[in-house]
């Protein structure tokens, strides 16, 4: 994964980011529903984006400290803007270079862990990072089943398997394996979320300004007009429709 292009994606699209994030932001209402009851003391949200997943933790916790941070200022300066309280600080911070420093009660993220490129290091940070007793770590990652319809009609248009940003996230077997290092009780749940899109062209702005291809190619050296064409009559002939499914991981671990 190039981080510099990952960054620049985001930095982008930060503008138009929320009117694309249908996806991220039904994932962030099912993940509230895996977080502790309980009020807790400190947070730790990891890739807060544009602040829309933070919006719902300062409303589940009313007394916590939260700690947002993320690897783009422009994302971070539009997060700004939705939340000013004094117990919601945001940071811009890459989570795989910084320390987590004092112990967390919750570690959390929405969407952003399938673009680490060392998700393990990450993993094992927030676990020497939480505290002792009933610390939490909570964060859902889109798999590598995501936008299956739309690889599939590609190599039926094109005659060959193309790359698409979801071919790099961790499968639901390899987070398994790394939660279970460094925590003792670990639960997965796998849920496919589909979205219905008007053609092929909604469905790539969708992917583009959602950030949702992250650092993969760009576009504009693989969708030609004819392309995008054989693309969208594959796709109706497979599928009747230009749905596109997430699938989606939504992971808790405690030591």
């Amino acid at each position: 994964m190039n981080k510099a292009v990952l960054v620049k994606n985001f930095s982008k699209y930060a503008g138009t980011y929320d009117a694309h994030t249908d996806i991220q932001n039904k994932a962030a209402e099912i993940l509230m529903e895996i977080l502790p009851d309980n009020d807790v003391n400190s947070i730790l949200e990891i890739g807060c984006g544009t602040g829309n997943y933070t919006v719902l933790l300062r409303k589940r916790f009313g007394s916590s400290r939260i700690r947002a941070i993320d690897i783009s200022g422009e994302m971070v300066a539009v997060a700004k803007e939705k939340i000013c309280d004094a117990k919601v600080d945001f940071m811009v911070q890459d989570a795989e270079e910084m320390g987590f420093e004092y112990p967390y009660d919750l570690i959390t993220s929405n969407a952003a862990f399938h673009w680490f490129g060392d998700l393990e290091n990450i993993i094992k940070k927030s676990a020497l990072s939480l505290s002792r007793f009933g610390g939490i770590l909570a964060f859902s990652s889109f798999g590598p089943g995501t936008f299956a319809e739309l690889k599939a009609s590609l190599k039926a248009a094109v005659g060959k398997d193309l790359t698409v940003a979801s071919d790099s996230f961790p499968a639901k077997r390899h987070i398994d394996g790394m939660l279970k290092k460094y925590f003792g009780k670990v639960r997965i749940d796998e849920k496919a979320i589909k979205e219905t899109y008007p053609s092929i062209e909604e469905l790539l702005k969708n992917i583009k300004y959602s950030g949702t291809r992250g650092a993969g190619s760009n576009p504009r050296r693989v969708w030609s007009p004819g392309l995008l064409d054989r693309i969208e009559q594959e796709y109706l002939k497979r599928f009747g429709k230009i749905e596109a499914t997430y699938q989606i991981f939504f992971c808790e671990a405690m030591k």
